[in-house]
């Protein structure tokens, strides 16, 4: 039985069936399962994932854990919508070490959370989640949104990406660079994993794509991108990253008790 039959057999179950229901009950503030070990854990959340019409934000015990959990929900659903919120810090937050790729993949998810995407899949763990992020006030501030055939001019755009701290280069390689080659601006963002190839025509925009950084290839053609420049430095007016949460987000949580002690 390959991963795609064991999903349906799970989301046939009653038992699923019934958590379905109970999750679309506004009176039913929490529940219950139990016996789920293993990657059984992951199919049944796969389960809730395809039927949610709300955002779902799952808090494992740690890093490790999570992101077994992440790949698991990834190899079934992909990763359009299913994203992974690590700590910024790359071992824990005493040492004081940040890591870029950590950085990249939280801004990400405060970022469409912030533009409204619904729904989306969150998996984290306590470190994380218990760590500040940027205001929502700072992130639309330091945020450029463009769009295919937006009428924009692309020095408007350079200055910008200047005011925000990116750098100009020749060829793009990490976020925090853009590169301007005639009416082609190349432009790595703190919220994506793949650069940006934004394509001019006169003062329209006239195509967004991703591409790849060693063969400077493309990769997806986009209608709309957000560019943010690093954000942790920033150190005023942080809050909890909860508030990025609609409030019909359900927290789907492990060890509720863990998760209490370790905040």
């Amino acid at each position: 039985m390959n991963i795609t039959e064991l999903q349906q057999s799970y989301a046939s179950h009653p038992n699923v069936e019934g958590v379905c229901r109970l999750l679309k009950d506004n009176s039913v503030r929490h529940l219950y399962c139990g016996g789920l070990y293993a990657s059984a854990a992951s199919l049944f959340s796969s389960v809730l994932v395809q039927r949610a019409t709300c955002p779902l934000v799952f808090i494992l015990g740690d890093m490790e854990e999570a992101g077994y959990f992440y790949h698991d929900l990834t190899q079934i659903l992909g990763t359009e919508q299913v994203l992974f919120f690590p700590s910024s810090f790359r071992r824990a937050a005493k040492f004081g070490q940040r890591d870029a790729a950590n950085e990249i993949l939280r801004t990400e998810v405060i970022s469409r959370l912030s533009a409204g995407h619904r729904p989306l899949f969150v998996v984290t763990y306590p470190e994380a989640v218990m760590e500040k992020v940027v205001s929502r006030q700072k992130l639309d501030e330091q945020t450029l949104r463009l769009h295919a055939g937006e009428r924009v001019d692309i020095t408007f755009v350079e200055e910008t990406l200047r005011a925000f701290g990116f750098r100009r280069v020749d060829y793009v390689y990490e976020p925090g660079q853009f590169a301007v080659r005639g009416s082609i601006l190349d432009v790595f963002s703190f919220s994506s994993e793949w650069p940006y190839r934004v394509d001019f025509f006169g003062d329209e925009v006239d195509s967004i794509r991703t591409f790849e950084v060693q063969t400077q290839l493309s990769r997806d053609k986009q209608e709309e991108i957000v560019i943010v420049p690093e954000l942790a430095g920033y150190v005023q007016g942080k809050v909890p990253f909860t508030d990025f949460l609609p409030p019909e987000t359900v927290l789907v949580m492990k060890d509720l008790f863990f998760l209490r002690d370790v905040a």
